[in-house]
């Protein structure tokens, strides 16, 4: 007999690309402050803009991995915050490549789409029901 209170394979799933799309926007992050394009940028601004954009990057990935962690719990209020994050990811995805975005932001924006829909299916509803 199944127990009613597990988490479904969908869940997991979700979870686990979510878990994966932050820890690479934060690789992400961490690349774009190190490389060759960020110091051309800081020589023309200062650094203080890079650095401060990088430490609210990062804390922003670290608020939305303890959000990942509450939807795998069952939180109806994390899967709505993902959502939303889903949406505007997506939108910013669309924006990027009518301006001439790159093949890693539309992987990103796919991996979010499939992990958002994941939230939804297979059981999934009566999980957040349940929480």
């Amino acid at each position: 007999m199944a127990n009613t209170n597990s988490r479904p394979t969908s869940v997991t799933v979700s979870f686990i690309i979510w878990l994966v799309v932050v820890l690479a926007n934060i690789v992400q992050g961490i690349i774009s402050l190190t490389s060759g394009s960020s110091a051309d940028v800081a020589d023309s601004v200062g650094t203080a803009p890079l650095v401060g954009g990088a430490i609210f990057a990062f804390v922003l990935a670290v608020i939305e991995l303890i959000i990942v962690f509450k939807m795998r719990d069952g939180r109806n209020w994390a899967r709505i915050v993902l959502t939303v994050l889903a949406i505007l990811q997506l939108i910013g995805v669309g924006v990027g490549a009518a301006s001439g975005g790159n093949a890693f932001g539309w992987i990103g924006a796919v991996a979010v789409l499939v992990a958002t829909i994941l939230m939804y299916v297979g059981g999934a509803n009566g999980y957040f029901r349940r929480r």
